[in-house]
């Protein structure tokens, strides 16, 4: 085992509250006890994101340790992960899916394009945006593809081990700690 990860993704996998689904098909099938899917996964995609922050926050300069909002024409808006290295400076857009409407990706890459954009006028920095999927090693050729045909990269976490080697874990750890202990405690409290 890792102490790392039991120190500081377990507590925050822990604290996610099973709530009851609210699915009409659900409720009609007899299943209205059942905990709701979509609140596991919003839950684990928030608590993800704040575990990589503290990784980044141990492993290189993180910008967004004292505030995560940046101003972007005119509304506030949310910065995953920003931190630099000596090989240069990140925005990272955290998504543990894909694969979401094409309405939504357009949405969500203007969004990563305007807020790089502010990010490098508001810190003088010249960050390369991404998204990055902490739950895939390896971003399959295809989806890499689709998403450098829009101007964007598509970050696994073996591309974020290339740009930092020295993380308090290993790649394998941390997939197995997923698999083996939070998948196990998710389950135990409803997923």
């Amino acid at each position: 085992m890792n102490t790392y990860l039991d120190k500081n993704l377990l507590p925050l996998m822990d604290g996610i509250k099973a709530k009851n689904t609210d699915s009409d098909i659900l409720i009609s099938l007899g299943l209205e006890h059942r905990g709701s899917t979509q609140s596991f996964v919003i839950q684990f995609g928030n608590r993800i994101e704040i575990f990589w922050n503290k990784v980044f926050s141990d492993s290189v300069i993180n910008h967004v340790e004292d505030g995560d909002l940046i101003e972007v024409k005119g509304q506030e808006r949310q910065i995953d992960h920003l931190f630099s290295t000596s090989e240069g400076d990140f925005y990272l857009e955290s998504k543990c899916n894909l694969n979401f409407d094409s309405e939504k990706s357009k949405a969500s890459n203007r969004k990563v394009g305007e807020v790089l954009e502010s990010i490098n006028k508001t810190f003088n920095l010249k960050a390369t945006g991404a998204y990055f999927v902490p739950v895939v090693d390896v971003i399959p050729n295809s989806d890499r593809v689709k998403y450098n045909n829009k101007g964007l990269d598509v970050l696994g976490v073996t591309d974020l081990f290339n740009i930092l080697p020295e993380l308090p874990f290993t790649k394998k750890e941390y997939f197995d700690y997923l698999k083996n202990t939070v998948g196990p405690l998710l389950v135990n409290k409803g997923l």
